[in-house]
């Protein structure tokens, strides 16, 4: 009979995990539930991070479940870097069992205006002001790098979902060969006080591409699932610090706070663990509600 506990549904124990955008952020707290439930990380971060910090920070935190971190330096805007990650990480495992594709960026137009209340004039300079590289760099770090990502994992990814486990079943079976893509609650709202237009679109293009991973990866059933975050502490989102351009809009949050590591662990341990193996091909937005808000569904 299968075992209903919550000790073995949400088990990560011994797994493989490669975080994108490990050293900070939505991504540390990730990488931080991943080693304290005993799981194996390799975080990639840009050279400007303090991976080496972060990885003694995590190794301590992971000792006493047997959870480990190593860093490596990775820029996910670069096929070629991807492919020196992907060589690195393919020299110490036969298998992939979790990638979360995490890093991301955000460009704001330079000028700046509250998108809500502004004339038309402010509004058009506003928005006109946005460099077309900004554009292109915001789309090739939000969107195409998850897609060159899950491409050059996919052999170690198919090869943790087809792994033969000790009851006779697979990988597969207890979610393994699963990528996570982080992507945002901007993607499905456009009620903000700030001009998000190009990280929104390219995070509403991540979405679909969820469904486009699945869908080429349905037959190894390497699962691909998308989640949304709302107001989360990071050095994007530096919620709680004087001056915040949303600060103005946390109270709209029904769950009246910003996201927590607690709420963004037990997230992913749900999606890349045994309880959500079942789960392939969707976004879940991990909000506090403020999606309801936005859609005015109060």
């Amino acid at each position: 009979m299968a075992s209903l506990a919550a000790l073995d549904l949400f088990n990560v124990q011994g797994r493989v995990a490669v975080v994108t955008g490990g050293s900070s952020g939505i991504g540390l707290m990730i990488s931080k539930g991943l080693v304290q439930n005993g799981a194996k990380v390799y975080i990639a971060a840009l050279p400007s991070d303090p991976i080496a910090d972060v990885v003694t920070e995590l190794n301590h935190m992971g000792r006493d479940a047997g959870g480990t971190a190593e860093g490596f330096i990775c820029d996910v805007s670069s096929k070629e870097s991807i492919s020196g990650l992907v060589q690195h990480i393919s020299q110490k495992e036969q298998s992939l069992d979790i990638l979360i594709s995490n890093a991301g960026i955000r460009r704001d137009p330079p000028q700046a205006c509250n998108v809500l209340t502004a004339n038309l004039e402010e509004l058009q300079k506003s928005m006109w002001s946005i460099e077309e590289k900004d554009w292109e760099d915001t789309f090739r770090v939000n969107s195409t790098a998850h897609y060159f990502l899950s491409v050059a994992f996919l052999p170690l990814l198919a090869a943790a979902a087809e792994k033969q486990t000790g009851n006779g079943g697979k990988g597969r079976d207890e979610g393994k060969g699963v990528i996570i893509i982080t992507s945002s609650c901007a993607s499905m709202h456009n009620v903000t006080n700030v001009d998000l237009t190009s990280y929104a679109t390219s995070k509403a293009a991540t979405d679909h591409l969820v469904k486009l991973l699945a869908a080429k990866y349905n037959r190894f059933y390497v699962r691909v699932v998308g989640m949304n975050p709302g107001f989360v502490p990071s050095n994007m989102n530096p919620v709680g610090t004087e001056g915040n351009i949303f600060s103005s809009l946390f109270d709209k949050v029904p769950a009246k706070r910003a996201g927590a590591s607690e709420d963004m662990a037990g997230t992913i341990l749900y999606l890349v663990s045994k309880a959500g193996a079942y789960v392939d091909g969707v976004s879940l937005c991990v909000d506090g509600g403020r999606i309801l808000v936005a859609n005015g569904q109060e």
